[in-house]
Protein backbone atom coordinates (compact mmCIF):
# COMPACT_ATOMS: atom_id res chain seq x y z
CA UNK A 1 0.00 0.00 0.00
CA UNK A 2 1.43 3.38 -0.97
CA UNK A 3 1.37 6.75 0.75
CA UNK A 4 -1.19 9.44 0.03
CA UNK A 5 -0.04 11.77 -2.74
CA UNK A 6 0.82 14.74 -0.52
CA UNK A 7 4.23 16.25 0.21
CA UNK A 8 6.16 14.80 3.15
CA UNK A 9 7.71 17.29 5.55
CA UNK A 10 10.83 15.73 7.07
CA UNK A 11 12.80 17.48 9.81
CA UNK A 12 16.53 17.95 9.41
CA UNK A 13 16.99 18.47 13.18
CA UNK A 14 17.86 15.98 15.88
CA UNK A 15 15.04 13.48 16.24
CA UNK A 16 12.18 14.87 18.33
CA UNK A 17 8.42 14.99 18.10
CA UNK A 18 8.67 18.61 16.92
CA UNK A 19 9.18 19.05 13.19
CA UNK A 20 11.29 22.16 12.71
CA UNK A 21 13.69 22.99 9.89
CA UNK A 22 11.80 20.74 7.51
CA UNK A 23 12.40 19.81 3.89
CA UNK A 24 9.41 19.16 1.68
CA UNK A 25 9.54 15.98 -0.39
CA UNK A 26 7.00 15.98 -3.26
CA UNK A 27 5.63 12.81 -4.86
CA UNK A 28 7.63 11.65 -7.91
CA UNK A 29 6.23 8.16 -8.44
CA UNK A 30 3.66 5.89 -6.82
CA UNK A 31 2.14 2.49 -7.34
CA UNK A 32 0.79 -0.22 -5.06
CA UNK A 33 4.21 -1.32 -3.73
CA UNK A 34 6.45 1.71 -4.27
CA UNK A 35 6.40 5.41 -3.43
CA UNK A 36 9.12 7.92 -4.26
CA UNK A 37 9.42 11.54 -3.17
CA UNK A 38 12.04 14.18 -3.91
CA UNK A 39 12.95 17.70 -2.88
CA UNK A 40 11.93 19.95 -5.75
CA UNK A 41 14.03 22.81 -7.03
CA UNK A 42 17.36 21.00 -6.89
CA UNK A 43 19.41 20.97 -10.08
CA UNK A 44 21.10 17.79 -11.24
CA UNK A 45 23.22 16.06 -10.15
CA UNK A 46 22.13 17.23 -6.66
CA UNK A 47 19.14 15.24 -5.45
CA UNK A 48 17.32 14.28 -2.27
CA UNK A 49 15.04 11.26 -2.65
CA UNK A 50 12.86 9.50 -0.08
CA UNK A 51 11.39 6.12 -1.06
CA UNK A 52 9.31 3.35 0.44
CA UNK A 53 8.89 -0.09 -1.09
CA UNK A 54 7.06 -3.27 -0.13
CA UNK A 55 7.60 -6.83 -1.34
CA UNK A 56 6.86 -10.37 -0.30
CA UNK A 57 9.83 -12.70 0.20
CA UNK A 58 10.20 -16.35 -0.81
CA UNK A 59 8.88 -17.60 2.54
CA UNK A 60 5.94 -15.18 2.51
CA UNK A 61 7.61 -12.64 4.79
CA UNK A 62 6.79 -8.97 4.22
CA UNK A 63 9.74 -6.72 3.44
CA UNK A 64 9.43 -2.97 3.73
CA UNK A 65 12.30 -0.65 2.86
CA UNK A 66 12.41 3.04 3.77
CA UNK A 67 15.33 4.86 2.17
CA UNK A 68 16.75 8.36 1.81
CA UNK A 69 19.34 9.14 -0.87
CA UNK A 70 21.18 12.44 -0.97
CA UNK A 71 23.52 13.41 -3.78
CA UNK A 72 25.98 16.28 -3.45
CA UNK A 73 28.70 17.54 -5.75
CA UNK A 74 32.21 17.88 -4.35
CA UNK A 75 34.71 20.64 -5.06
CA UNK A 76 35.85 19.03 -8.32
CA UNK A 77 32.22 18.62 -9.49
CA UNK A 78 32.05 14.87 -8.91
CA UNK A 79 28.67 13.72 -7.57
CA UNK A 80 28.61 11.52 -4.46
CA UNK A 81 25.50 9.82 -3.07
CA UNK A 82 24.78 8.91 0.55
CA UNK A 83 22.08 6.28 1.16
CA UNK A 84 20.47 5.50 4.50
CA UNK A 85 17.83 2.79 4.70
CA UNK A 86 15.79 0.75 7.10
CA UNK A 87 14.62 -2.70 6.06
CA UNK A 88 11.84 -4.29 8.06
CA UNK A 89 11.37 -8.02 7.52
CA UNK A 90 8.16 -9.30 9.10
CA UNK A 91 7.77 -13.08 9.18
CA UNK A 92 4.48 -14.79 8.38
CA UNK A 93 4.14 -15.82 12.06
CA UNK A 94 1.48 -14.02 14.07
CA UNK A 95 3.88 -13.95 17.06
CA UNK A 96 5.35 -10.70 15.72
CA UNK A 97 2.66 -8.08 16.30
CA UNK A 98 2.55 -4.42 15.26
CA UNK A 99 3.15 -3.49 18.91
CA UNK A 100 6.39 -5.53 18.98
CA UNK A 101 7.57 -3.99 15.71
CA UNK A 102 6.87 -0.47 17.00
CA UNK A 103 8.83 -1.19 20.21
CA UNK A 104 11.83 -2.50 18.27
CA UNK A 105 11.83 0.49 15.90
CA UNK A 106 11.61 2.85 18.89
CA UNK A 107 14.59 1.06 20.46
CA UNK A 108 16.59 1.51 17.25
CA UNK A 109 15.72 5.21 17.07
CA UNK A 110 16.61 5.60 20.77
CA UNK A 111 19.99 3.96 20.16
CA UNK A 112 20.72 6.28 17.23
CA UNK A 113 19.73 9.58 18.82
CA UNK A 114 20.89 8.73 22.39
CA UNK A 115 19.42 11.57 24.40
CA UNK A 116 18.95 13.83 21.40
CA UNK A 117 22.67 14.28 20.87
CA UNK A 118 23.11 11.72 18.06
CA UNK A 119 25.97 10.28 20.12
CA UNK A 120 25.67 6.78 18.70
CA UNK A 121 25.32 8.03 15.12
CA UNK A 122 28.63 9.82 15.63
CA UNK A 123 30.11 6.64 17.11
CA UNK A 124 28.89 4.64 14.11
CA UNK A 125 30.40 7.19 11.70
CA UNK A 126 33.70 6.92 13.61
CA UNK A 127 33.45 3.09 13.54
CA UNK A 128 33.50 2.98 17.35
CA UNK A 129 30.42 0.79 17.87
Amino acid sequence: MSFIAVPLLLSTDTATDVDTNTESFAVRAQDIDYSEYSVSGLTLPNAKIFSVSHETGKQGEQRTRVRIDRTEVDTVLVPATLSVSLVLVRPVSTAITNAIIIKVINQLVDFLVEGGSNANVTSLLNREV
